[in-house]
């Protein structure tokens, strides 16, 4: 597919409202494409940006002049593709036009950045390009939020309001291989890269206070050792979360709950088990 084919499909593929087959070529280009990949973040951004934002009180006359309106025009037939078409475009016009004339939409842009940075943290950049090449899946995510290789020895400090550990070696056989820094808005985080012969495992700390997007995958509740969590599944990876009260455990691996529990026990060493992990 080329950006001029699936350019009017974008706002269809971030809503999840496409066929899947057209979804699955949207992915694999978008996974290719930086102005694509680029464009699709920035929907993402907007669609987060809508929903985080305080809901407006709508004049109850807005409703009724509508429905006025409405009431003046003959109904006319419009064939189901076209109007499937036409919903987000709709949506995200009304709502922006709503939102701007009650207020205001609240975006967080740091000074000398490309990328605004919303309040969500999008593994949906990994997610979706995992099939295809699982390192540069991770490289994309790096890259969105900044990262900085860092001393292993520095990653504390460079968070020191989270709670976790990275070793050099993890169950299993895994060592590692790069440390990073990174940037979600204003709060720090940290990646760690492990890796063993034919085999990728990534850790990834950030504060709870982030909520997280998926792209098109959906997340389920899960239960890796004595922790109760949620994980998103791609083919046979999968991403699994921990939460503590200051830190949220994320593991990329293609590991099952066997193995993945004494890995998440390794990395959030203080973590404790109890009814509100999620």
């Amino acid at each position: 597919m080329t950006c001029a084919e699936i350019k009017g499909n974008l706002g269809l593929y971030v809503d999840d409202e496409i066929p899947l087959i057209e979804a699955q070529r949207i992915r694999a280009h978008v996974a290719e494409c930086d102005a694509c990949r680029a464009e699709v973040a920035s929907l993402r951004e907007l669609a987060a940006a809508i929903t985080d934002g305080p809901t407006p009180e709508v004049p109850a006359s807005l409703w009724t002049g509508i429905d006025r309106r409405l009431s003046e025009h003959r109904p006319v037939s419009i064939s189901p593709r076209p109007l499937k078409r036409t919903i987000p475009v709709m949506r995200v016009a009304a709502v922006i036009a709503l939102v701007v004339g009650l207020g205001g939409l609240a975006m967080f842009v740091r000074q000398g950045e490309s990328t605004a940075q919303a309040s969500t943290i999008d593994f949906g950049v990994i997610l979706d390009a995992l099939p295809i090449d699982p390192q540069k899946a991770l490289s994309r995510f790096l890259t969105l939020y900044n990262a900085v290789e860092i001393a292993p020895s520095e990653a504390r400090s460079f968070a020191p309001n989270l709670d976790f550990e990275v070793p050099a070696m993890l169950p299993g056989g895994f060592q590692r291989s790069n440390t990073y820094g990174l940037r979600f808005g204003s709060n720090p985080g940290v990646a760690a890269r492990y890796e063993k012969p034919g085999e990728l495992l990534v850790a990834i700390f950030h504060p709870t206070v982030h909520p997280e997007q998926f792209g098109t995958h959906k997340d389920y509740p899960c239960v890796v050792g004595d922790h109760h969590g949620h994980a998103v599944a791609v083919g046979d990876w999968r991403l699994v979360h921990v939460t503590d009260p200051v830190t949220c455990h994320c593991v990329l691996s293609r590991l099952d709950e066997l193995e993945l529990a004494p890995v998440l026990k390794a990395v959030a060493p203080r973590s404790k088990p109890s009814d509100s992990d999620h």
